[in-house]
């Protein structure tokens, strides 16, 4: 099976991915108790629970930056009005956050998972967020797709709406791959 180019996926794509999404965690990650979930590889390594905290705040994150932008009553940044800025971002961003993608980057401290002992219920969060995000692309109208969102991490960074689900269902892969890692790791508590 050949990677997926996100920076290509459609509406109903990304609505297809994270449905797969939702189904792959649950086939995967359901059956592990908190204790295994919050198992760390070492000190500096996220446990799997850790991966998916921080796929929930970040999607939380995204999803309210979406939701400003999608809103005609929000006024529009200097940098949502830059032409070509937004699409230069946007592909860029995208590739970044791809599970092939080998720089690891910093997570922002908002959407920063906590040091340990998240609950148990971590993957059915992550799993209803799967679902919450299949509707809103899968409702999307072309207008909306191509709206200019800014960054809830960083504001002069924009990219268009459809950009921001790519960015959220690649990142969601990265994790989501970082947190399986974790069940291979020797030590893990099987």
């Amino acid at each position: 099976m050949s990677p997926t180019d996100f920076t290509r996926l459609s509406p109903a794509q990304l609505t297809d991915e994270f449905r797969a999404i939702a189904r792959d965690a649950g086939e995967v990650f359901a059956g592990y108790d908190a204790g295994q979930l919050n198992w760390k590889p070492s000190a500096d390594q996220w446990s799997m629970a850790q991966c998916f905290e921080h796929l929930v705040k970040s999607e939380a994150e995204m999803s309210g930056a979406i939701a400003r932008a999608l809103d005609p009553a929000t006024p529009r940044t200097v940098w949502q009005r830059l032409p070509f800025w937004p699409r230069l971002f946007g592909r860029l961003l995208v590739t970044s956050m791809s599970p092939g993608a080998t720089r690891k980057l910093a997570a922002p401290a908002t959407a920063r998972p906590a040091a340990s002992d998240t609950p148990g219920d971590i993957v059915d969060r992550f799993v209803e967020c799967q679902h919450t995000l299949a509707g809103a692309v899968g409702a999307l109208a072309p207008h909306d797709a191509a709206r200019v969102m800014v960054s809830p991490f960083k504001t002069y960074v924009t990219y268009s709406v459809l950009d921001g689900y790519r960015i959220i269902a690649a990142h969601q892969r990265r994790h989501f791959e970082q947190a399986r890692r974790v069940t291979q790791t020797a030590g893990f508590p099987g």
